[in-house]
């Protein structure tokens, strides 16, 4: 059973107020720097959910947080579209692009990457029309 259970609806409007509740209840267990990017990581997969997954269409985000003594985990579940590059949500150290150019910057693909980074575990799947995307922090002692 989850800790704390929230829902929005999928637009971009409710994003912002989802990321800012999940770290309110994140500073209850984790540094408030770390509660602080986690809300990034949040926001950033809200945000993918509305553009990809309910693309032009409506539908709601539901959070989950569950809390132990060792993790702090957010599950993000939506009905919309699944991600159909399976590699893609498993792999995002691969980006590629030429640091050195900024012009030729690649304009998506960041997202996973930041979330990668401030995470200590990302996990997606699709069942039965609902994509859940879960993203664990260690909490350190």
């Amino acid at each position: 059973m989850p800790f704390v259970h929230l829902s929005g609806n999928g637009d971009f409007d409710h994003v912002r107020l989802l990321g800012v509740a999940v770290r309110a209840i994140a500073e209850t267990a984790l540094a408030p720097s770390d509660a602080a990017q986690l809300e990034i990581a949040v926001v950033e997969a809200c945000n993918n959910i509305v553009e990809h997954a309910y693309a032009n269409t409506k539908g709601i985000i539901t959070v989950d947080i569950f809390l132990t003594d060792q993790k702090f985990v957010v599950n993000l579940r939506d009905t919309g579209k699944a991600m159909v590059d399976a590699h893609q949500i498993k792999d995002s150290t691969a980006l590629d692009f030429d640091i050195d150019n900024l012009d030729d910057l690649p304009e998506g693909g960041f997202g996973m990457f930041l979330m990668d980074t401030i995470v200590d575990e990302r996990k997606y799947f699709s069942e039965n029309g609902i994509n859940t995307l879960t993203l664990t922090k260690y909490i350190q002692p």
